[in-house]
């Protein structure tokens, strides 16, 4: 029977930090699919338009034990299952994504850290982490020119303020005035 020797690393930062499973996870659960949007069309029905592949989801669950143990330890010399844990949780809040590597299989991809809960019994932690693909995306800036367009009608109004003139009255004219006034105000009032 044919094995092969997988190691599970987990790396940050273009492998500045590295973390490999002192135990190997007995299975790994990786889920993949695909988008779909699903439409009611008049004249036949319910139609399906296939979209892009989802990012694949990886999920596994093992211990990081407190000391070594050839029983069951894949290698010696790990750091401790508290500094494991700080440091998955730190690499966590960065806002970066971290690598996920499984020696001798396909799995070699940028992840982001979905899911860590782990149970601590003083000594060994056993821990399930969930993975996502990551997919580092670059936006280019370019420079649109989008020439002035107007409505249609017409010019904008004049926003300036208008000139004001004035001219001054004589007291001879103001009194003209008055009287007019005050001589049709009686004849009103006589009707």
């Amino acid at each position: 029977m044919k094995t092969k020797h997988l190691e599970f690393w987990l790396t940050w930062n273009n492998n500045t930090e590295k973390l490999r499973l002192p135990v190997i996870p007995a299975t790994i659960s990786v889920k993949t699919g695909h988008g779909f949007t699903d439409i009611d069309l008049v004249a036949i029905g319910e139609a399906t338009i296939i979209g892009e592949p989802k990012l694949e989801e990886y999920s596994f669950s093992t211990i990081w034990p407190d000391q070594y143990d050839p029983g069951f330890c894949d290698y010696d010399g790990f750091p401790s299952p508290e500094e494991f844990v700080s440091t998955i949780k730190r690499w966590k809040n960065t806002g970066y994504p971290i690598r996920f590597t499984v020696t001798g299989s396909d799995i070699n991809v940028p992840v982001t850290i979905r899911d860590f809960s782990y149970e601590w019994n003083g000594f060994d932690i056993e821990f399930s982490l969930t993975l996502k693909e990551y997919r580092f995306v670059t936006l280019e800036s370019r420079s649109v020119n989008i020439p002035f367009q107007t409505t249609g009608k017409g010019k904008r109004p004049d926003t300036k303020k208008a000139k004001v003139s004035s001219t001054k009255k004589t007291s001879d004219e103001k009194q003209t005035l008055v009287e007019k006034y005050l001589s049709r105000s009686k004849s009103k009032g006589k009707e």
